[in-house]
């Protein structure tokens, strides 16, 4: 029974990532997965209760990713290390999910206002996974240039998935570049340079 729930929001999230949110019907599920009409329905009565399966798998999926990843571990005093473990993050992340990274992307935007989003939007990464690597990297404020760190490397990710690069090569350099500036308006302690700026 498990294993045909988890076929069943796996395809959702086919669905949604191909096709958007509104296309999400019972119908269209038990199609994509190539099961008997009405299956769907016996696991999820009401759209929202197939919405919810979608939305638990995805959190799943994603989180599965960055604990594989082990940057919540890292603890490294050269910030290039984090930078350089994000970057991977995003090329594994592009190469292995992208559809998830769609269907993420169409959920947030379509349930936003409507239902509580925050443990979707934080299924990659919640500034907390990174405090710990922004302190043993020097930085005297981790917790806000954690928050400037994910606004980086989520616009980065929508620009890849969805946005204006989505067809570009990926550039490793590039990007921990764009993420390594978001770190640089940051205080670090000791005076240090760091990212090319000194604190």
């Amino acid at each position: 029974m498990e294993d045909r729930r988890t076929l069943i929001a796996d395809s959702a999230i086919e669905v949604v990532a191909r096709d958007g949110v509104r296309a999400l019907t019972h119908r269209a599920v038990d199609s994509e997965a190539g099961l008997p009409s009405g299956s769907t329905s016996y696991y999820c009565r009401t759209r929202a209760q197939l919405i919810a399966l979608t939305v638990d798998r995805l959190i799943a999926l994603l989180r599965g990713y960055v604990e594989v990843s082990g940057v919540q571990e890292l603890r490294s005093s050269d910030a290039d290390d984090l930078l350089d473990a994000l970057t991977g993050m995003i090329e594994g992340l592009l190469a292995d999910y992208r559809g998830e990274l769609a269907a993420r992307s169409a959920l947030v935007l379509e349930l936003a206002g409507e239902l509580d989003t925050t443990d979707l939007v934080a299924s990659l990464l919640d500034p907390s996974d990174l405090v710990g690597a922004l302190e043993s990297a020097g930085l005297r404020h981790p917790e806000p240039a954690a928050l400037d760190l994910l606004v980086v490397f989520e616009g980065l990710l929508w620009e890849r998935t969805v946005g204006r690069l989505a067809e570009a090569e990926l550039d490793h350099k590039h990007d921990a570049g764009l993420l390594g500036a978001a770190l640089a308006r940051h205080e670090h302690r000791g005076g240090r340079t760091i990212f090319g700026l000194r604190r």
